[in-house]
């Protein structure tokens, strides 16, 4: 009897930097996880991140807030924030955004390359 052991992780269970963690909650929706309180800028930075080296999308391609800071719903932990690649599948309307890059509202969008450049700052 041969005993199977897969390895392969899913990217959203993979991705793991500076104190985030990336859960997938469906087809469309991440979940970035913290393991303390962080800045919308740090969100964007991981956001960014994790869409262009796990899910290999353009440096174009936007980003959308599909939840601000909140409880996870992928772990017992108190901070999180979700994120879309795809608007319209997670039910998202684009607005214009904040002028407050820590404010995460609904449906506010950046270029995964303008929110990797949050990561050198």
């Amino acid at each position: 009897m041969a005993i199977v052991v897969s390895t392969s992780v899913s990217a959203a269970e993979v991705f793991n930097r500076d104190g985030f963690s990336i859960h997938q909650l469906n087809d469309a929706v991440y979940e970035a996880v913290a393991e303390e309180q962080f800045s919308g800028e740090a969100f964007w930075c991981v956001a960014g991140s994790f869409a262009q080296i796990d899910l290999k999308a353009s440096p174009n391609a936007d980003i959308y807030v599909v939840r601000g800071f909140g409880p996870s719903e992928t772990t017992n932990r108190r901070t999180a924030a979700q994120f879309t690649l795809d608007a319209k599948a997670a039910g998202v309307t684009p607005t214009g955004g904040s002028d407050d890059i820590n404010e995460l509202s609904i449906g506010e969008h950046m270029a995964v390359d303008v929110a990797r450049s949050h990561c050198e700052r």
